[in-house]
């Protein structure tokens, strides 16, 4: 009989880890995360981890015993400890946590990915077996994404492929961020975000209306849009309390309804 021996390192060229149906997908689908051609019954670690754009660095972790086979499912087994247990698919994705405490993950700019590294680990020697990069992209192929400066407000407009028509949304973010405009716009909606502080806090008195009454319109006048949508929150007149509404308006009919809608909600909060 022949027996085959293999180093730790001949060992570790072998193991694949993949990431399906593609390492590269939207931000908001799942991925199915797969390791092959471990021992049998091998026990892993699978590490996650991401770095925002204010460079903060975020990770996971959970440790996964292998098949008879040698291979490892996340949409099957289950997690034996670490950032979580059980059967979790996106679980390493959910438990993504800061090495800073108070910190949320920062990822605002659409045309840049979202870059996840994964990682496999034998832990009792210490040693990285496998690597996979996931690319999540905030854009689906053919939205299109455009800054816009008009009167009294600056935000980004993003429109899905097509012709239309589509609902359209005014996202409303305290600071400027891309990321739910362009996610909304991979399902068909006609975005503009834009923060509700157009100047900076120190110079801040009054929060002026203004500004959302000119977008409310330049949303109106595009000739994709049908109705319109208000997604996000704002502070009332004093900035002391965060106030929420919804404002549905159609175009042509309801027009520029946008002063009296919102003066009447803040007074009612």
């Amino acid at each position: 009989m022949i027996k085959l021996c293999f180093s730790a390192e001949e060992m570790s060229s072998q193991i694949r880890l993949r990431l399906l149906p593609t390492t590269r997908c939207l931000y908001d689908k799942p991925i199915q995360v797969k390791v092959s051609h471990l021992r049998s019954r091998q026990v892993v670690t699978i590490k996650a981890s991401s770095t925002d754009e204010k460079g903060v660095l975020f990770s996971s972790s959970a440790t996964y015993r292998a098949d008879g086979n040698g291979d490892i499912d996340l949409v099957r087994d289950a997690s034996l400890s670490g950032s979580y247990v059980g059967v979790e698919p996106m679980g390493l994705l959910r438990t993504l946590k800061p090495n800073t405490l108070n910190t949320y993950f920062y990822k605002n700019k659409a045309l840049e990915p979202h870059t996840v590294k994964f990682s496999v680990h034998d832990e009792e020697q210490d040693q990285i077996l496998a690597e996979a990069i996931n690319e999540r992209l905030l854009m689906a192929d053919g939205v299109s994404r455009v800054s816009v400066k008009e009167g009294n407000f600056h935000g980004v407009l993003f429109t899905p492929p097509g012709t239309g028509p589509f609902p359209a949304v005014l996202d409303l973010c305290t600071f400027m961020s891309e990321r739910r405009a362009a996610l909304l716009a991979n399902k068909g909606f006609v975005v503009l975000t834009l923060p509700v502080f157009q100047e900076k806090l120190g110079n801040l008195k009054m929060l002026a209306l203004d500004p959302f009454e000119e977008a409310i319109n330049f949303l109106l006048q595009q000739q994709k849009v049908t109705d319109l949508i208000y997604s996000g929150s704002l502070f009332s007149r004093d900035i002391s309390t965060y106030q929420k509404y919804l404002l549905v308006a159609s175009k042509p009919e309801h027009g520029n309804m946008f002063n009296d809608v919102l003066c009447r909600t803040l007074r009612n909060k």
